[in-house]
């Protein structure tokens, strides 16, 4: 043995592994089909029997039938004795020695018996005698023949000591037919040696009949569960989402009515609160819905300095909390994509980015133009990862250290969703992060060339121009009450209602055609909100844009169906609703030719 085959003995494992399995079930096979080829070869005992008495030899058909059934008798036993409960691993190999011994034994009992009836001048002597070797030895030539050493045995045992004395008996013509026996004993090798192939084919394909078989019921069960996770997920969030979502849109609608500094300190800090079991939240509903497919991407042109004036709004009081310098790009730049989902994205990294930051450390969120693309990138001066960890930090409910500051841990999810997202989008996800430095982590964007007089100005977040028309359809009465407020102090005008029937009534007392639609997903008495759209749609004859309020992490199999239409999983940010506001009541800029 060469010291490569020493050294490296695991190729051979798999082979001997199958050779046992093979072995075993071809035990098995053997051991389940004992009755049977015993009563088969009973009869044949029986025939042969009865043509030794038509040949008037009674007291030889008499040794026959004892001699040749006592072998049946201890085939049966055997199998009985060394396998009472089956063939398993223990046994296997020892049933199947024995088995073949037995053969054996059995093939010298017939061609001793063959030889013994053997009279060169009684044709039908010969006949008998010949019936008596071919009987017991075609039977492992069948295309059903369980385990091929223990024909060998039996043939060889039978066949070569009858040919032989055959041969040296027989004299004339008849000689030949010892020959011919020799032929078939190569025959029979040959052909068992086939029979056997075509049996491990069978057990092999009975196998993985099987297995498929445990498969099939083990996906269901996994299928089942999945279902039924999937239900109880799917009505939790919506039911914890529905309470979190009527507290923002009142958080956001009382802010506007404080006036004393430690009356705002309050609020903000309850607003904090409800940020952190927001994301929680939203971080479970959204990986879900990403899971499920629910995401769809909605990619359009936009000033990417719109959504990182959003972020540096929303971050500025956490980083301030954590004494963490936070800057943030003002520069306009104007990208193709989905603006929601790429400011996921930068959320997800910033929240993390400042998580991770040590208190008096830096977080940067800008942008690098890169011939036809736009880096956007995420640099802090946290504590860094090893290289080890780089890649597991995108798998789910992973976390790597301690937050730098008071900031929850969350759930570990951040950087999955992150993950996934940029898969959904098609863009390009950078990661590097360096021990005792920093990480940065950014995503790669279309540039799109605009036109500077096409650029609208940025409105303010608290109002919207021309009092545009919302239609709101929710069943929940806080929420509905909260929405209604916070739109109104936008400038909207807002028609409220609990369903799609009290929707289309009271548009139809409308003057104006609506400008945005913002319907509940799940309203009561199994209405579907997506049906609420169409109906909304049909009445005004009109595509009006729409936004999809939910809770649910399944059952969106109709969204690509249905044009422009936002899902926003509850509970939403009011910022994320003003600017899917703002997208559908200002112009959209020009491209220019190169665009």
């Amino acid at each position: 043995m060469t010291d490569h085959a020493r050294d490296n003995p695991e190729p051979a494992a798999p082979i001997h592994a199958d050779l046992d399995q093979r072995r075993l079930d071809q035990a098995r096979l053997l051991h389940a089909r004992t009755r049977t080829s015993c009563l088969v070869v009973e009869c044949v005992v029986l025939y042969l029997a009865a043509l030794v008495v038509l040949n008037g030899d009674l007291r030889f058909a008499g040794l026959w039938l004892a001699c040749t059934s006592m072998m049946v008798g201890v085939v049966y036993l055997a199998a009985k004795l060394l396998a009472p409960h089956g063939v398993d691993q223990q046994n296997y190999k020892r049933y199947l020695t024995v088995h073949t011994a037995i053969s054996g034994v059995t093939g010298l009992v017939w061609g001793g018996l063959a030889i013994a009836y053997l009279d060169a001048d009684n044709l039908f002597n010969l006949f008998i005698a010949i019936n008596m070797v071919f009987s017991i030895t075609v039977g492992g030539m069948m295309p059903s023949a369980e385990y091929r050493p223990t024909y060998v045995s039996l043939a060889t045992s039978t066949l070569f000591p009858f040919s032989a004395y055959w041969l040296l008996t027989v004299e004339g013509p008849l000689r030949i037919i010892g020959i011919g026996l020799l032929i078939y004993y190569a025959f029979g090798l040959m052909v068992s040696a086939r029979a056997e192939l075509q049996t491990i084919a069978t057990l092999a394909a009975a196998r993985t009949a099987e297995l498929t078989r445990k498969l099939q019921e083990q996906n269901r069960v996994i299928e089942q569960a999945s279902a039924s996770k999937s239900r109880f997920l799917a009505a939790t969030s919506h039911d914890m989402s529905q309470p979190l979502q009527a507290q923002s849109f009142f958080i956001t609608a009382m802010r506007r009515t404080l006036n004393q500094p430690d009356q705002v300190e309050m609020l903000d800090k309850i607003e904090g609160c409800w940020r952190s079991q927001q994301q929680l939240l939203q971080a479970l509903v959204e990986t879900a819905r990403l899971d499920s497919g629910a995401v769809i991407a909605r990619k359009r042109v936009f000033d990417l300095a719109a959504e990182l004036d959003g972020l540096r709004a929303e971050f500025a009081a956490m980083a301030a909390d954590g004494d963490i310098t936070l800057d943030i790009s003002d520069a306009p730049v104007w990208v193709e994509s989905d603006p929601l989902l790429v400011t996921r994205i930068l959320r997800n990294l910033l929240a993390n980015a400042i998580r991770y930051t040590p208190p008096g450390g830096r977080v940067d969120l800008h942008w690098h133009r890169e011939d036809v693309s736009v880096f956007v990138e995420v640099v802090d001066t946290g504590p860094g990862i090893e290289a080890a960890d780089r890649a597991r930090v995108f798998e789910e409910y992973v976390q790597l250290g301690s937050p730098g500051n008071d900031a929850p841990q969350g759930l570990g999810l951040g950087l999955t969703i992150v993950s996934q997202l940029a898969r959904k989008l098609d863009v390009e996800l950078r990661f590097d992060s360096e021990p005792g430095v920093g990480t940065r982590a950014g995503i790669v964007l279309p540039f799109r060339q605009v036109q500077p007089e096409a650029c609208p100005d940025t409105p303010s977040i608290t109002s919207i121009a021309g009092s545009p028309l919302v239609v709101l359809v929710e069943d929940e009465a806080a929420l509905r009450e909260g929405l209604t407020m916070l739109l109104t102090d936008w400038g909207c005008r807002v028609i409220a209602a609990a369903s799609g029937v009290e929707a289309l009534e009271l548009l139809s007392w409308a003057d104006a055609e609506p400008a945005l639609l913002i319907i509940d997903k799940r309203l009561a008495d199994g209405e579907d909100g997506l049906d609420t759209i169409l109906a909304l749609r049909s009445e005004v004859v009109c595509d009006i844009p729409a936004v999809l309020l939910t809770g649910d992490i399944y059952q969106f199999e109709r969204l690509e169906s249905i044009e422009d239409i936002t899902v926003l999983a509850k509970p939403a940010d009011p910022a994320q609703l003003h600017a899917v506001l703002m997208e559908h009541v200002s112009p959209t800029p020009s491209l220019d030719a190169d665009g």
